[in-house]
């Protein structure tokens, strides 16, 4: 008698895709933003976050409207490359609330979100 031996049916696999986040960084001083990075670094290992991309932008003093660096971080929120834009403070998009809220808003039309790292 000879038995005939199934092999299970393959397992579902189970996407292990990290969600990609960029991680912007404000300069306002000629030192370099060492704990802001740190902050932002750990919550995105914690969270289990993949950064795609870290910007350091030196261009504080303009609105966030007028800063290339922060509009490419939007742009990676629309072209999909990333969910999250992670901070270390609202601060680093705007001291007003209204301009950190307007850049909020922008952030979510495109389809993602910001995520400060401390508060």
């Amino acid at each position: 008698m000879k038995l005939h031996h199934t092999p299970p049916p393959p397992s579902p696999q189970i996407p292990t895709e990290c969600f990609q986040v960029v991680i912007y960084l404000a300069k306002p001083s000629p030192a370099f933003p060492e704990l802001e990075m740190r902050a932002c670094e750990d919550y995105a290992l914690a969270h289990n976050w993949d950064v795609t991309l870290t910007i350091l932008d030196d261009e504080t003093e303009k609105p966030p409207e007028q800063r290339p660096l922060l509009l490419a971080a939007l742009q990676s929120i629309s072209d999909k490359t990333a969910g999250s834009i992670l901070i270390p403070s609202k601060a680093a998009i705007s001291p007003l609330d209204g301009e950190f809220d307007d850049f909020a808003a922008q952030v979510e039309k495109a389809g993602g979100f910001l995520q400060v790292a401390r508060r």
